[in-house]
């Protein structure tokens, strides 16, 4: 196994290992929630105990095993934390000795593109959702206006659908640059000034958006999961405590993400041009714009 494989296997694995430490303590929360609630573990102050041993986390544990549950151990935490950090030190140290470009520039690069993959493969995953959404809405047109039986699910199917499609997208459209932004200023400006202003944004609005969006999801998600949450809106009333966690999984995603779309932007300063990014579907807009480019820089 050469050191790039084993660096994306480290990678994906590390993000995987802390996926499923957030789900398992959300879940093991959910099992014991209003028992340790009364001692002051509120759902607002657990989130501490994803990476926390001790204090007030050893009342989960204590509460698990008096209910017979497995208990939710930080352990799984750090193992996520330290392959994620180790892949990247391997990535540094020995990643690209047999490419031709042994900067630092291109090491930065082969950190980027993995992370692009996770992003794009969730992405692709959740799109599925379209498909999903179309077959609940036609169906529920279909059994209202022809059979006269409206369905009792249908609603809260395309509600919970298109949340999980357009929060588990947003990682994936960062990675494709495809956010709302001023385009008409913006893409008249060098990539110089195109970076800093990025790198400025990211580090004013982004990061500290990002970490209060996490905290406050899985504040909710832990609500949701204590109370074994239904919805109210329809009589067919499906859980929705494990849509909820879809929220601080989304944080996590698109945190990891803006790291990366930062290092683009030092890349960036640095060189003067945009780093390649992993190649997917482009909106049509932005080949025309591409082609009408390519198109005035061949001209005589």
């Amino acid at each position: 196994m050469n050191i790039e494989r084993l660096y994306n296997w480290l990678l994906t694995i590390g993000v995987l290992l802390v996926v499923v430490a957030v789900f398992w303590s959300l879940y093991a929360y959910g099992v014991v929630g209003q028992i340790v609630a009364k001692d002051g573990l509120r759902p607002n102050t657990v989130i501490v105990c994803i990476y926390s041993f001790g204090g007030s986390c050893e009342l989960l544990e204590e509460a698990a095993t008096a209910k017979g549950a497995i208990a939710y151990s930080p352990v799984v935490f750090w193992i996520g934390i330290l392959l994620f950090v180790g892949s990247i030190i391997l990535n540094l140290t020995h990643g690209g000795r047999d490419s031709a470009d042994k900067s630092r520039g291109a090491a930065l690069q082969r950190l980027l593109i993995p992370i692009d993959r996770i992003s794009t493969l969730v992405g692709h995953i959740f799109a599925w959702c379209i498909v999903l959404l179309t077959f609940a809405v036609s169906y529920e047109v279909f059994s209202r206006y022809v059979i006269g039986r409206p369905t009792t699910w249908a609603f809260d199917a395309s509600y919970i659908l298109y949340g999980a499609l357009f929060t588990m997208a947003g990682a994936y459209a960062l990675c494709r640059n495809a956010h709302v932004r001023g385009d008409f200023l913006y893409r008249s400006w060098r990539p110089r000034t195109q970076a800093g202003m990025d790198l400025a944004l990211y580090f004013l609005f982004f990061f500290p958006g990002i970490l209060a969006f996490i905290y406050a999801g899985y504040s909710f998600a832990a609500q949701s999961w204590m109370v074994h949450e239904h919805s109210a809106f329809s009589p067919a009333g499906p859980p929705i405590y494990p849509v909820k966690t879809l929220i601080p999984f989304t944080g996590i995603l698109l945190l990891l993400q803006g790291i990366v779309e930062v290092i683009r932007c030092l890349i960036c300063l640095r060189t003067g041009v945009w780093p390649p990014r992993l190649h997917d579907v482009e909106e049509l807009e932005k080949v025309i714009l591409e082609q009408h480019q390519t198109k005035e820089g061949a001209a005589p």
